[in-house]
């Protein structure tokens, strides 16, 4: 939820001393931001409000500080503590969310907090504001692209939360054991990893960082809408943000990658410019997205028995919680009826929020044209993954006997982006 700053203008007298104030105010921040990004040990003697001491605990922060932007500015961030936010604006701001230390842009307008564990928080419809801020912002790699309204961000998140809250524990992830989940996610980065090239990895969706084991102790920056998820990630490079408004620079990493999370974003078609926008030139932008035509491509091969046992536990569901669903269906199959209930059937485990986080799986091809509309060349494709609808084989025989490369439940693509050139080269 967004919060306003108020400005006790009142209190100021002409409007030409309150711009005054307000404009060294600003200074004063930029100032701040810029010895934060320049590294600067000592602090200026002309500004009081740069130390960094006390800040031990953002240590980590500090290190990739320099690589975000506001996602609702795209400008510059830096550190303050409250005391000096305080001090900075004598007392022309107030109602100000609890927390000792805020990231703030270059002009001043926008706060963000940190997590008590030091990571920041910077999704655009959280965003702490001087100003009054429109009821929707327009998504980042786009000016023609329809605002997203921060209710829609909101309850996009809390839905979000819900399922995790439910899903995400210490024994147990999505109905998986840990050691059941390492081996269903490595069956999938370990295709992805063979993608990148040397240098720093951006993980946009990358949740509780089952990925940083392929990374090999490169620099590697999560991206995560979910707190609870990042929460579950015990490295501290990590941060609070959308895919859609990615908070790091331009041309920022070697590497972006984005694994099996396009499925639950608001817009994949700006996320996957906002991923193209975060990558150096001749980096790679490597992406696995759930394929469509899964699992109807198991149909014909001895693991379609897997998804006729999902049928028969789906129909005994429907007979339990909705006889009268079972019945449309039944009448529709049998062309009694001409079209069947819109409802879903996922409804019926009695997890209709979840029907709000999936939001959709892609043909292939189509996936493939938005990555050459947004600006990339495909190296490589193909599928990947050995999940099951249903019952799932035992590991060993699936690591022996299963072709992931047809039936893989992911689809994948590796991507390199082109340097630009000028004309006269």
């Amino acid at each position: 939820m967004k919060r306003i700053l108020s400005s006790n203008s009142g209190k100021y007298g002409e409007n030409q001393i309150k711009d005054v104030k307000i404009s060294q105010s600003k200074q004063a921040v930029a100032e701040i931001i810029k010895i934060q990004h320049s590294k600067t040990e000592e602090p200026s003697k002309s500004v009081v409000y740069s130390d960094l001491e006390g800040l031990k605990h953002l240590k980590k922060l500090l290190e990739f500080l320099p690589l975000l932007r506001c996602p609702n500015s795209k400008e510059k961030l830096g550190i303050v503590k409250k005391n000096e936010l305080i001090e900075i604006f004598k007392g022309r701001i107030k109602n100000l969310p609890a927390g000792n230390e805020f990231l703030i842009n270059e002009s001043a307008s926008y706060l963000y907090r940190i997590a008590s564990s030091g990571y920041p928080l910077l999704l655009p419809e959280e965003v702490i504001s001087l100003e009054i801020l429109p009821e929707s912002i327009t998504t980042a790699a786009s000016t023609n692209t329809v605002p997203i309204s921060f209710k829609t961000l909101e309850k996009h998140k809390q839905n979000l939360e819900i399922v995790y809250t439910k899903e995400v524990r210490a024994d147990k992830i999505f109905h998986n054991t840990p050691e059941k989940l390492k081996w269903k996610s490595g069956n999938v980065h370990k295709v992805l990893a063979d993608g990148l090239k040397p240098g720093s990895v951006l993980d946009v969706g990358g949740g509780w960082g089952p990925f940083r084991r392929f990374t090999n102790g490169r620099f590697h920056l999560i991206v995560d809408v979910s707190e609870i998820m990042l929460n579950t990630d015990p490295s501290p490079y990590k941060l609070n943000g959308r895919s859609e408004y990615i908070p790091v620079m331009d041309e920022s990493f070697d590497n972006v990658v984005s694994s099996r999370s396009m499925e639950h974003c608001q817009d994949p078609t700006t996320t996957m410019k906002e991923l193209v926008r975060c990558l150096k030139p001749e980096g790679r932008l490597v992406v696995a997205g759930w394929r469509e035509d899964w699992p109807a491509c198991l149909k014909g091969t001895i693991w379609g028995i897997t998804n006729f046992l999902y049928f028969i536990k789906k129909v005994f569901a429907m007979a339990k919680h909705n006889p009268d669903l079972l019945l449309d269906r039944a009448l529709y199959k049998l062309k009694i009826k001409k079209t069947k209930s819109s409802k879903y059937v996922k409804n019926l485990w009695g997890k209709e929020e979840y029907n709000q986080i999936y939001k959709r799986r892609f043909n292939r091809d189509a996936f493939q044209k938005m990555l050459e509309n947004a600006g990339v060349e495909i190296i490589k494709k193909g599928y990947c993954g050995k999940d099951f609808p249903g019952f799932e084989p035992p590991e060993f025989i699936v690591d022996k006997f299963f072709d992931s490369s047809k039936y893989g439940l992911f689809f994948y693509f590796i991507c390199r982006k082109p340097s630009l050139r000028t004309e006269n080269n």
